[in-house]
């Protein structure tokens, strides 16, 4: 009989064993059932909108399971796009009032909930929950602090936070935003000379060459103008057209014509429409007309513009004086043409105009809007 019951032991064991790990399976689907019951009644309360007991129910749940902050997230996110801004609020300010929750989610929660803000008008909200993540290091917060201080022409705040972390801004578009709030403010004081702190940012910007330029040539330092327009029209030839004009005016002051012809020349390889004229200008001046009507027409051939076919025109007028009242007349109607297309376009968001913006108006992205290319273009 003894040996009979040592016999039995192991199977008392296994089964012990087999009904305590059962025991833990129905506690577990118990507790899952919980939360689930608890979960869809606050889900149910808030669909509803009866905030007030679905954030009670919520609460409860969060105290019960943070593996649950997605769906909450993903709630409040479905609240912002229907325009139900105060709802993705409160859901977002339950989360961050969790201290239980992981540092990484919670300054996500911080970064929504200031985006909420910034959709409801509460500006001064939004940047102070931007600013607390921008001191922990998050550069997700730069784009839309950036994109706040723009909107409400807070230069100074944007560049004191750009020198007290400046180690955060490696992006392009950070950098033309930043280039800008510095010659916002240096406009704004009459200091021109603050706008050459851009030039130790990461990545080249265009506005304060340009602006160090016209400042230069409004004063009549057109070798300043010369210095700081030739720096620009190498690193952004595109720009060109912007002051082509204004740069051959401060050649010609100083008697450099010759300087300024070798420039366009050098310009030649990676020049728009624009730099081509130009190149068939300085031809003109050396009487060399029919050579500047085919270097002309084989660059149409290669790349047809509107602009430079314009040009072709006016340039067979001056030699064939039989058919200039023709092509003057044609030419009247390519340049009637050319009036009515916008000058400039955003490369981020395709929006045209016939006005030079820095900051687009449709995008909100800084230094994106620059001389239209393409047929109709420069």
């Amino acid at each position: 009989m003894i040996e009979l019951l040592f016999l039995l032991l192991p199977v008392a064991a296994a089964y012990g064993y087999v009904m305590g790990k059962n025991s833990a399976k129905n506690q577990a689907h118990e507790y899952s059932r919980k939360i689930t019951s608890e979960y869809s009644k606050g889900l149910k309360f808030l669909l509803d909108r009866e905030e007030d007991q679905g954030l009670e129910h919520l609460i409860q749940l969060l105290e019960v399971s943070a593996d649950s902050v997605e769906h909450y997230l993903t709630l409040a996110s479905l609240f912002r796009k229907r325009g139900e801004i105060d709802r993705a609020i409160k859901i977002h300010e339950l989360l961050l009032n969790q201290s239980n929750l992981d540092k990484s989610i919670m300054s996500g929660c911080r970064l929504e909930l200031a985006q909420d803000y910034i959709m409801a008008g509460l500006l001064d909200s939004a940047e102070e929950h931007l600013i607390i993540l921008v001191k922990s290091n998050n550069t997700q917060a730069l784009e839309p602090i950036i994109n706040l201080y723009s909107q409400m022409s807070e230069w100074e705040k944007g560049v004191s936070m750009f020198e007290a972390h400046s180690d955060l801004f490696s992006k392009k578009s950070h950098c033309a935003a930043i280039a800008n709030f510095y010659c916002e403010m240096a406009m704004s004081s009459q200091t021109p000379k603050l706008m050459e702190k851009t030039f130790a940012l990461n990545h080249k910007t265009i506005r304060p060459m340009y602006e160090l330029g016209l400042d230069a040539y409004n004063n009549e330092d057109y070798v300043k103008s010369i210095y700081y327009w030739r720096k620009l029209i190498f690193s952004f030839s595109d720009t060109s057209p912007i002051f082509m004009e204004k740069l051959e005016h401060s050649y010609n002051a100083l008697n450099l014509q010759t300087q300024f012809n070798e420039l366009i020349s050098e310009l030649l390889p990676k020049g728009g429409m624009l730099i081509k004229i130009k190149h068939c200008q300085s031809l003109l001046e050396l009487n060399k007309i029919n050579e500047a009507i085919e270097f002309l027409t084989d660059s149409l051939k290669r790349e047809p513009s509107i602009r430079g076919f314009s040009y072709l025109l006016k340039l067979l007028s001056n030699k064939n004086h039989k058919l200039q009242d023709v092509l003057k007349e044609i030419d009247y109607l390519v340049t009637s043409y050319i009036n009515t297309k916008p000058e400039y376009q955003c490369r981020h968001c395709g929006f045209t105009s016939h006005k030079l913006y820095w900051l687009c108006p449709s995008c909100k992205h800084w230094e994106t809007i620059r001389p239209n290319k393409g047929v109709d273009g420069f």
